[in-house]
């Protein structure tokens, strides 16, 4: 942790944070503890606000440079310096003992005349520790960062809840009688106040902790990751060091650092334990029959695997780590925080091209004279595309409808040609002229994409059930600078008349050797309760496994050779359709999950080609990425 004397661990952040806001229920219970008992419950409780501050004061006079020393290489200092810090923690240290001294402290606290003079003097040395922090906070940090935490600003909020403690102090006389209030509550409110403001100024100290040692950590993280040679291991440091960044680069935008700190938040930790119990009462029951594993065990086995590897507790049911051949390889596996929210940041170099504007994307391919689904119609900001502004209505056949922007197949829906008019899964009927229009208004929101309804090839008609079945096939840049396809699945819709086949909106998937194009055994995202395993497609029968794709070496050379024209991106999930007349492209991904790889395959990548492809990558892009 941030208080474990050693530098910044984004989870140290986290962590510290949660235990701070634990605190505060913690208070509230000891006021109330206090009136009903008459124990001073609340000076418990101040005491340990003391020892969280002691603890970091002391983890920064660890990091912080003796005097004389000279600054370390690319290293960026402490205005403070360690005295400061070991002159803070020892001031800490001094009141939790006091808080905690009972009846011998307010023996010596009697002789005291006036009684708040004490008061008086940490008030005054409260206000030269703020006036310090506001002179000699570190201006690179603050300059360095898009993420602007107003330290000054809740310390300040602290000193003055502060102020507020010492007038109760002074005027005690007078306002207890004023207001009728008991000796005891009246020192217990007093007590209460004095919480409040210490737990602000603990946050403070806390922003200060992760400001000052966020970049030495970072230049230790990058170096502790730059020996490192297991892939797997490579890309979770990678995804600390990421985040870490995210406190100290202006490369990075609080969206991302947003969702780097939510990864981790959310993924180990509290949010992990949450997230391990909500599971295992929901999937535990199912496994315990097939595994013979209790709902406890299966928690445990969760939480082993999260505190060792990082590995978020869904993963324990969607990579079926509860089977010991699997759970072996528990650390192999890669994660989407760990790739989409790191590794694909830190190795994307860009050049202009951008995958996720779907319109822009179709413009690109057709300039390059790739296949692609042609679209037909779209429309932003409410005002038809130039492109397809002298129309009145649409073309006169199916039409698959989506936002320029988006993935999983959200806001995706299909309209049916027949007769002059369109007709939705939902009944509603349109005019060309009309469902034009309704696009058009759709786009004031968000900008929308109309394409012609593509039909897979005659092949796969027994497992499209009446949609567009699609292969995700994976492509890297290898350490040659060549492209090469590392890994393939084949999605099919799972429900007749979907307007998708994607995978995590209920479709199957199936591996497909990517030297045959044969499929092996096909599944589910692997989250419900009556997830499985498929050799024949559930609803129509027809055989998955062991079948053949048809084109399926003009897919993989289509998608090899136009990786090279989005060099941007060393990996990238083509989304191909196998059309009557041959491969197509429908989409491409700059940041493509894997768990439809490593589900599909029961097998991590970790240790696999592609793996050692996107840590070879990371390692050799971290430094410049990260630091610039």
């Amino acid at each position: 942790m941030t208080l474990a004397a050693r530098p910044l661990d984004p989870r140290d952040l986290i962590r510290s944070i949660f235990l701070w806001l634990l605190l505060i229920p913690l208070a509230a219970m000891a006021f109330v503890g206090a009136q009903i008992t008459q124990h001073d419950w609340v000076d418990s409780v101040n005491a340990l606000v003391y020892a969280f501050a002691a603890l970091v004061a002391l983890s920064l006079a660890r990091q912080a440079r003796p005097a004389g020393a000279g600054p370390a290489e690319g290293d960026a200092a402490d205005p403070f310096g360690r005295v400061f810090w070991i002159a803070a923690a020892a001031f800490c240290i001094f009141f939790v003992a006091s808080e905690l001294g009972g009846d011998v402290i307010e023996h010596y606290e009697a002789q005291i005349s006036p009684v708040w003079l004490g008061d008086l003097m940490c008030w005054i040395a409260a206000g030269a520790f703020v006036l310090v922090v506001a002179r000699l906070r570190p201006r690179q940090a603050v300059h360095a960062t898009r993420i602007a935490t107003p330290i000054v600003g809740i310390l300040a909020v602290a000193f003055g809840l502060q102020s507020v403690g010492l007038g109760l102090g002074m005027g005690e006389p007078h306002l207890r009688h004023r207001f009728g209030l008991a000796p005891a509550t009246y020192d217990n409110i007093d007590d209460l106040l004095e919480f409040a403001y210490l737990q602000l100024y603990l946050l403070g100290l806390i922003a200060l902790a992760a400001e000052i040692s966020a970049r030495h950590a970072l230049r230790a993280q990058i170096a502790a990751i730059e020996k490192l040679a297991d892939p797997a291991a490579i890309l979770r440091a990678a995804q600390l060091a990421f985040t870490t960044a995210a406190l100290t680069s202006p490369k990075l935008s609080r969206r991302r650092l947003h969702r780097a700190l939510m990864g981790l938040a959310l993924g180990t930790g509290f949010g992990g334990i949450a997230a391990g119990y909500r599971l295992t009462r929901r999937l535990g029951p199912g496994i315990r029959g097939r595994s013979g594993k209790s709902l406890p065990r299966q928690f445990a086995e969760q939480m082993r695997f999260m505190w060792k590897f990082g590995l978020a507790p869904n993963t324990y049911y969607q990579f079926e780590l509860f089977d010991p051949a699997l759970g072996q390889a528990a650390g192999q596996y890669l994660q989407r925080n760990e790739t989409k929210a790191a590794a694909y940041k830190i190795m994307h170099k860009p050049t202009g091209h951008r995958l996720s504007e779907k319109l822009s994307f179709h413009n690109r391919c057709r300039e390059l004279g790739l296949p692609v689904a042609p679209v037909v119609f779209a429309a932003a900001r409410g005002e038809a595309d130039a492109a397809f502004a002298g129309g009145t209505d649409l073309p006169h056949c199916d039409l698959f409808i989506k936002p320029c922007k988006g993935s999983g197949g959200r806001g995706a829906v299909k309209w049916q040609y027949a007769e002059g008019i369109f007709i939705h899964a939902d009944g509603r009927h349109m005019t060309p002229a009309a469902l034009r229009q309704s696009v058009i208004a759709e786009s004031a929101d968000q900008a929308m994409l109309v394409q012609k309804t593509l039909a897979n090839h005659p092949d796969l008609a027994d497992v499209n059930c009446g949609a567009l079945a699609t292969i995700r096939i994976v492509t890297a840049r290898n350490e040659n600078g060549t492209y090469e396809v590392t890994n393939a699945a084949f999605r099919m819709p799972r429900v007749t008349g979907s307007a998708v086949d994607n995978f995590h909106a209920g479709g199957i998937a199936a591996a497909v050797d990517i030297a045959t194009g044969r499929l092996g055994v096909a599944t589910d995202l692997g989250l419900g309760a009556n997830s499985g395993w498929f050799p024949r497609h559930p609803i129509t029968g027809a055989a998955i496994e062991g079948r053949l794709l048809p084109c399926w070496r003009e897919a993989r050379d289509l998608v090899e050779s136009a990786h090279p024209h989005f060099s941007d991106f060393a990996v990238i999930g083509w989304d191909i359709a196998i059309l009557p007349e041959g491969p197509c492209i429908i989409e491409a991904n700059g940041a493509p999950d894997l768990d439809i790889i490593q589900r599909t395959a029961r097998a991590p990548l970790g240790n696999a080609r592609l793996g050692r492809l996107i840590a070879w990558h990371v390692k050799r892009d971290l430094r410049g990425a990260l630091l610039g």
